[in-house]
């Protein structure tokens, strides 16, 4: 049985905590209650490979609303939604796959004292929604805080997720409903910092010194349970141009890295193969800017996997990703 996770917009969240939200409410927010923030996400990827060029641009809406970074008891109120579209457009042709691909995702996570509701639909696919029921999949919980003190958070709860789960019932249709864990849990201290998120799916992300200039950070997540392959991962050594108690933030650094990432892709009825996935592996170095983050590198080894095989390569070469976040509207104490 295979299963996705929904969790390119966890992923994102995470990103948005850790880096860009310092800047954005600056250290004055701490006089205020519940402040709000909407903005624009938007990025572009661009993977220029011995054999394949591939184009993709993002761009989606998002609002926050609460303090971000707190100690893990002091949290009352902190809502966050997120939606974005990005199409992958490769401009040479392949056997069996379309020349352009979607990826549209959605998140609302809500957080009231110990309370977690969380809703996420992912939809990647040549044909997303429309072209089966195995082109898009969604998932909503509940979950209660179980250890709730300054430096360690505990959740427990339940999903209730939706799609293809490659489950066959005796009248032929796919089993579409399944129940599944939410687990939800981070650890603070001086020198580690952690999140661990299973919705569907492992997340895991990590930073060894961060109240240090110098730190280090990973992020780890399973989109497929098959072999270590399947781990995407980004490990990146930082040197911050200001420490987290300065009067803006830490809102500046570069560093250097390696990263695994695997793009898959569920393939509407129309077309034989199921699934396509694009996995590569890179080296890389990037500066971080808080609400702009410009990361290039070498891929060093890349392949192309159709249900689960792989087909080929289209080579090594060179890959840039531009990430940005526009605040579009912003107010501190977004609720009353």
């Amino acid at each position: 049985m295979k299963l996705k996770i929904l969790g390119p917009c966890i992923v994102f969240l995470s990103f948005l905590r850790l880096f860009i939200m310092p800047a954005v409410y600056g250290q004055e927010t701490e006089k205020k209650n519940d402040p709000f923030v909407f903005f624009i996400p938007i990025s572009y990827d661009l993977l220029l490979l011995e054999e394949q060029t591939v184009h993709s641009p993002a761009g989606g809406v998002g609002f926050l609303v609460g303090k971000q970074d707190l100690p893990f008891n002091r949290i009352e109120r902190r809502f966050t939604g997120l939606a974005a579209y990005q199409p992958f457009i490769f401009t040479e042709e392949f056997p069996e796959v379309p020349k352009m691909l979607h990826q549209i995702g959605g998140m609302f996570d809500a957080r009231v004292k110990r309370h977690q509701i969380l809703a996420i639909f992912q939809a990647n696919s040549d044909i997303p929604v429309f072209g089966g029921i195995n082109t898009f999949q969604f998932g909503a919980g509940y979950g209660y805080e179980i250890i709730r003190r300054p430096k360690v958070s505990l959740i427990l709860g339940a999903v209730l997720g939706v799609r293809d789960f490659g489950i066959t019932l005796p009248s032929g249709d796919p089993w579409l409903l399944m129940p599944l864990p939410l687990i939800r849990f981070g650890v603070d201290t001086r020198w580690f910092t952690a999140s661990f998120d299973f919705i569907t799916g492992p997340v895991f992300n990590f930073t060894i010194a961060p109240k240090e200039r110098i730190r280090f950070t990973g992020d780890m997540r399973m989109e497929t349970y098959r072999s270590i392959a399947d781990l995407n991962g980004e490990f990146t050594l930082w040197y911050r141009l200001f420490k987290p108690d300065y009067k803006l933030g830490d809102f500046a650094g570069i560093g250097v890295g390696f990263k695994n990432d695997v793009t898959g892709f569920d393939l509407s009825a129309g077309i034989q193969a199921k699934t396509f996935e694009l996995q590569r592996s890179s080296v890389f170095a990037t500066i971080d800017l808080s609400i702009l983050k410009i990361q290039g590198g070498w891929v060093i080894n890349s392949n192309y996997l159709l249900d689960g095989k792989k087909t080929g390569s289209p080579g090594n070469g060179f890959f840039l990703s531009v990430q940005g976040m526009i605040p579009v509207y912003q107010k501190q104490g977004g609720l009353q």
